[in-house]
């Protein structure tokens, strides 16, 4: 997480961003921890390092349930 954060940031994307995909309810703390790597240059440095791969959908992630029969129960 520490490397990601450093590594964007480095690279001008906007701490605010990288708050969100770090999960941090408030910016200040990404800010406290690595506002040194933020470049100073009006709009920083390009970004040329890819975006982070959305989370897994719930529909993706497995499922521990078995269904009876091999069909879905439709209660309704």
């Amino acid at each position: 997480m520490h490397t990601f954060a450093t590594l964007q940031l480095s690279a001008g994307v906007q701490f605010m961003q990288v708050s969100k995909w770090l999960g941090r309810s408030t910016f200040t703390l990404t800010l406290d921890v690595y506002g040194d790597y933020i470049p100073e240059e009006d709009g920083g440095a390009l970004n040329n390092l890819p975006e982070p791969s959305a989370p897994a959908k719930q529909a993706d992630l497995p499922s521990n349930v078995v269904q009876p029969f091999g069909r879905s129960l439709h209660i309704g």
